[in-house]
């Protein structure tokens, strides 16, 4: 049980043992960063306080009571105690797994190609990343921070904006050809209604006949990138395969933009997490 109303206050405790360490008032002063008479002033409140003298002034230096020895004794091994278990949480903490629940897009196209820049300016922060479609409960599952391409709300959490992209519709070469693209004749990759509101959204009414399921959200891209059919995603998302050539950009527009967002706990936050969020920031 916690003893705390018992004892003197935390400021006179930490006044007398520095100057038990520096023998001197003004050393102590220094060491607090306050000046000597406020070391002296909450001395002489802590020998009020418990009735006894614990220092014997000599000039510009201080000497132990027999009391005054056994007290500072007893405070240098409890704030050593406490010095201790501070640092080994820490410790703890620097070394703790840093859990990222992202989507399986974000972490393939974005996060993972790059992770070792990361490493290299963070060496000591271990990151487990969790891809899913899925909105994870980040405060019952223990997660640092989500990335998403939505905005989650809801008690106990915090969501800071990462980026602005926009929708790209792409296709392989082998797909597009030479020539002209007219969208509505070209099959198309759908993996849910979601996807079909958006072009519906922009004008595009697909012929049913012509959307491709792959079956997995998974193998969107791959799909794609093997040319059966055009895919709708981020510029983000398939940056890289536009930079190769493995997609070709589809001159649509209509769309919206999009946006991402990293969604952390409320409250007090790791130097990991943070450092996280603003590498990731970079990716887009």
């Amino acid at each position: 049980m916690s003893r705390w109303r018992d004892l003197p206050s935390l400021s006179s405790l930490r006044a007398f043992d520095a100057t038990a360490q520096h023998g001197s008032f003004a050393e102590a002063g220094r060491a607090l960063n306050v000046t000597h008479a406020a070391v002296s002033q909450a001395v002489r409140g802590l020998e009020a306080d418990l009735g006894v003298a614990l220092v014997r002034r000599n000039g510009r230096t201080v000497a132990l009571t027999e009391a005054g020895q056994r007290l500072a004794k007893s405070l240098s091994e409890g704030f050593g105690t406490i010095a201790s278990g501070i640092e080994d949480l820490r410790r703890h903490e620097d070394r703790r797994v840093l859990r990222v629940a992202t989507t399986a897009f974000i972490a393939q196209a974005l996060i993972l190609p790059r992770l070792p820049e990361f490493w290299a300016i963070h060496p000591g922060i271990e990151v487990a990343m969790t891809p899913g479609f899925k909105t994870v409960d980040l405060l019952a599952e223990g997660y640092d921070l989500a990335i998403r391409g939505w905005r989650t709300e809801g008690p106990g959490i915090e969501t800071e904006h990462l980026a602005q992209t926009r929708w790209v519709v792409a296709g392989a070469p082998s797909l597009l050809g030479d020539g002209p693209v007219d969208v509505r004749k070209l099959p198309w990759i759908v993996p849910d209604e979601g996807l079909l509101d958006c072009l519906r959204q922009a004008g595009i009414e697909l012929d049913p006949l012509l959307n491709v399921s792959v079956g997995s959200p998974y193998l969107e891209i791959s799909a794609a990138v093997a040319g059966l059919g055009l895919t709708l995603a981020t510029e983000a998302i398939i940056r890289a395969e536009l930079v190769s050539g493995r997609l070709r950009e589809v001159d649509v527009s209509g769309f919206p933009e999009t946006h991402y967002f990293a969604t952390m706990p409320s409250g007090p936050r790791r130097a990991a997490t943070r450092a996280f969020v603003d590498w990731v920031r970079t990716l887009f």
